[in-house]
C-alpha cells in the first residue's frame, strides 16, 4: 500500500524541488529575462539555488511530501519552503546577483517585496499535477506552520495571485486572511496572514 509523508528536504532533492516550485511561478516573466533559455534551463538554474544554502530557495528552508510505493520506491510529489521574513533581502541577494550577472538586472524580481519582518514567510509551494486533490498541500502547510511555531513565530504569511481563486480558497480554509496587497512581476498579489 502506498503512503505519503512529509520530511525535511535534503540537498539531493534539489531537482525535484525546483521542478515543483517553478510550477507555481510566473515562469514566462523569468524566461523573458533570459532570452533563448528554456523552462528546463530555468529549472536547472533554480535547482542550483535549492542545493545551496543561504538563499530563498535553499533545501534548508524546505519540506517535501514523499510518496512511498508498496515496493518501497519513493517519489517527491510536493514541496514548500518558508523562512524568516526579516531575512528576505539577505536571502534574496544571491539570487539577484546571479540574475544580474546573467541579464544585467534582476528585472521585476529586484523590485518585488514579498514579505516583512515579524512573519514566517511561506515562499513557494508546488504539488505534482498527478497528485493534486489528495491533501498534499494541506500536509505541507501543516508541517511548515508547525516549524514556524516551533521557531517562535506568531504569524505566517504568503502572497497569492488574484488570478488564482482556487489557491486563495485553500489558504482561506487553512485560516489565512487577506491583510493587504503586493506587486510581483506586475501581478497584483494578495498578502495573506495567519496567526499561529
Amino acid at each position: 500500500m502506498e503512503s505519503i509523508s512529509v520530511r525535511d528536504a535534503r540537498k539531493e532533492d534539489a531537482s525535484d524541488i525546483a521542478r515543483l516550485m517553478v510550477m507555481a511561478w510566473p515562469v514566462q516573466d523569468f524566461l523573458d529575462l533570459h532570452p533563448g533559455q528554456t523552462l528546463e534551463d530555468f529549472t536547472a538554474f533554480i535547482a542550483g539555488f535549492v542545493a545551496a544554502e543561504g538563499n530563498l530557495y535553499s533545501y534548508e528552508f524546505t519540506k517535501v511530501a514523499v510518496l512511498t510505493a508498496a515496493d518501497g520506491e519513493e517519489k517527491i510529489v510536493g514541496a514548500m519552503n518558508g523562512y524568516d521574513g526579516a531575512r528576505y533581502m539577505e536571502l534574496k541577494r544571491p539570487v539577484l546577483e546571479a540574475l544580474s550577472a546573467d541579464t544585467g538586472s534582476g528585472g521585476g524580481f529586484a523590485e518585488a517585496v514579498e514579505t516583512e519582518a515579524g512573519e514566517f514567510y511561506l515562499d513557494s509551494a508546488g504539488v505534482d499535477p498527478q497528485m493534486r486533490s489528495r491533501g498534499i498541500g494541506s500536509m505541507l502547510f501543516k508541517a511548515m506552520l508547525e516549524r514556524a511555531a516551533s521557531e517562535g513565530f506568531k504569524v505566517a504569511g504568503l502572497i497569492v495571485d488574484e488570478d488564482k481563486p482556487a489557491a486563495e480558497a485553500l489558504y482561506l480554509r487553512l485560516g489565512f486572511t487577506v491583510t493587504g496587497y503586493r506587486d510581483f512581476f506586475g501581478h497584483r498579489m494578495k498578502h495573506m496572514q495567519k496567526n499561529l
